[in-house]
């Protein structure tokens, strides 16, 4: 079997149109009796205590949705969490569920202590928004966001290294079908020592698209994230707009990631008996050519992918996925999307076969065991393609292409309330991700889709959390990867965008490792405080040590902060 992208005839093209597929869904979803919501944020506070709540109780959480898919309904999200068996939970751990309530309070109005003062008022009267209007036929909620950091690992013509965002923040629904979010904010940006290391190596910032830079090292931008959602029936719910996905159960994900800009994207969920199915049809993005921006427009290249999640027995999941990458120039920047991929349930690799085209087509499956309401055991193997000769044949040979990740959290460590462990080991061969062509590489904007490092690494992570009172939270997080980086134009198989035609080494012979051999350590220690619902103050001291026989790559940094944000997730810059 031989899994190499062959060459092609390009096809005639017909232009994909989102808002007219966002019309006919909508047609079809009149006289609903369930209501729409908005979606609980990637890398919230949620998302953490909703894992320990799964594990503690020693079962999926089949009827409300699955973990390995990050986007989860707010409606749902109360729903389980009203529903959870309290007498499990520490003291700690109920103030964390009564956080759920708090933090989705259209669903849980009644809830104890989600609500200020009177009826009448609307500032504030709950502690989940500055102004609300909650209704039984709509709801309007209102924040301000703010994410405000100062290290002292500072770059050369700033005295700190900063980041200044403010914004703001709307959700709601309109009836039954119809809700919507969105989330602009402008931030400034001075780099620590890494990230204008990653800007001077990559030519991109961490999760920004866009960007102006000033005559020192500042730079500015916009983070914008909305969309509309729509209900179509009681099993299938659709999202429309600029957001990111993650899908898997560890703290990296090779499979999809959010490590990146938000990108436009049509996703559609399905959720039914055991099974958790999701379809996602995306616009990418990168430079524009020449690399200048200017008024160029942006080069463009496409994704469709699906995701089936199966819950098997009541502890144990397992899921399947395919992604297919595809550009269709026209001898014009502005390319379309191929139709033929919007099938959702068929087997992509077999549309890029009739097609005979030049698609990347990357397949894996995860899974993941809660054992005896103690831990969970999780992992991934994602295969970008392969030669079946070579694969059992130890060969090295570029031509294989996979990575795989084994990981698990243990809670109450030695039966201490709240403290828990999270372990991960990632592997990614050379040329992970990447293609004949850098027009349809897994990246938008020049960031991995996948793992932040891309391809030709191992790395171990380590995180310990630890709840001490209801509103405080401390974690240490260690990092070590092993990484083979390019020097001088050469392709060792680490950078995800560059051609796999061009690499510098043989057919076989492929090592991970290859190349420059970039040793990092990254250790920090983060103390967060939480006076208010979502308002946190963090205080963090960490190292970050880099070895190589380059002395471009070597670092030896130690760095302090405080950050003070409000209805904002922790950044991590662990790349």
């Amino acid at each position: 079997m031989h899994y190499l992208e062959h060459m092609n005839n390009q096809k005639p093209l017909v232009k994909f149109n989102f808002r007219l597929l966002l019309l006919l869904t909508y047609l079809f979803s009149f006289n609903q009796t369930h209501a729409q919501d908005t979606y609980q944020a990637l890398g919230s506070l949620s998302n953490a205590i909703i894992d320990r709540m799964e594990i503690k109780s020693g079962e999926l959480n089949n009827a409300y949705f699955h973990t390995s898919n990050k986007l989860y309904r707010r409606k749902a999200v109360v729903a389980y969490a009203k529903n959870y068996p309290v007498e499990l939970l520490s003291k700690q751990d109920v103030y964390n569920r009564q956080y759920l309530l708090n933090d989705n309070i259209e669903w849980a109005e009644n809830s104890a202590d989600t609500v200020n003062g009177s009826n009448q008022k609307r500032i504030y009267k709950v502690k989940a928004a500055m102004f609300s209007m909650i209704d039984s036929q709509y709801s309007l909620l209102v924040n301000p966001v703010l994410y405000f950091q100062v290290a002292n690992n500072h770059t050369t013509g700033e005295k700190f290294a900063y980041t200044n965002n403010r914004g703001i923040e709307l959700r709601g629904r309109i009836g039954n079908n119809i809700g919507f979010y969105s989330q602009i904010c402008d931030e400034i940006l001075g780099p620590n020592s890494w990230q204008l290391k990653q800007f001077q190596t990559d030519t991109f910032l961490p999760y920004v698209n866009f960007y102006s830079r000033n005559s020192s090292n500042a730079f500015n931008y916009y983070r914008a994230n909305a969309y509309l959602s729509v209900l179509i029936n009681p099993f299938i719910d659709m999202q429309f707009g600029h957001t990111r996905n993650f899908i898997g159960d560890g703290y990296r994900s090779f499979i999809l990631g959010d490590n990146q800009p938000e990108y436009l994207n049509l996703r559609i969920n399905t959720h039914f008996w055991k099974i958790n199915y999701t379809n996602i049809f995306a616009e990418l993005r990168d430079y524009p050519k020449g690399g200048s921006w200017g008024r160029n427009p942006q080069q463009r290249h496409y994704m469709a992918a699906h995701h089936l999640s199966l819950n098997v027995l009541k502890n144990f999941n397992i899921g399947i996925f395919e992604t297919i990458l595809f550009k269709r120039d026209s001898n014009y920047i502005n390319n379309s999307f191929d139709l033929n991929y919007l099938n959702p349930i068929i087997f992509y690799k077999s549309v890029e076969n009739g097609l005979n085209s030049v698609d990347k087509a990357i397949i894996g499956l995860h899974a993941k065991w809660n054992v005896k309401k103690k831990a969970s055991i999780y992992g991934q193997f994602v295969l970008s393609e392969f030669v079946f000769n070579d694969l059992f044949a130890g060969t090295g040979s570029f031509a294989n292409k996979y990575a795989y990740q084994l990981g698990a959290k243990i809670i109450d460590i030695a039966s201490v309330n709240n403290l828990d462990l999270q372990t991960e080991f990632n592997v990614s061969r050379p040329f992970m991700y990447t293609s004949f062509t850098t027009g349809q590489s897994y990246a938008n904007f020049r960031q991995s889709m996948g793992h932040p490092m891309g391809g030709n690494f191992w790395e171990a992570i380590a995180l310990l959390k630890y709840q001490p009172t209801r509103n405080i939270f401390v974690q240490t997080k260690s990092i070590y990867s092993v990484q083979g980086r390019d020097t001088n134009n050469s392709n060792w198989g680490s950078n995800i965008l560059k051609s796999y035609y061009d690499r510098s080494s043989g057919r076989y012979g492929n090592t991970i490792g290859q190349g420059v051999a970039v040793n990092t350590f990254q250790f920090e220690f983060c103390t967060t405080w939480m006076p208010k619902h979502q308002l946190f103050i963090d205080l963090i001291w960490g190292i970050r040590k880099a070895d190589a026989y380059s002395g471009w790559f070597q670092q030896n940094i130690s760095y302090g902060s405080i950050c003070i944000r409000y209805q904002l997730s922790k950044r991590t810059d662990d790349f």
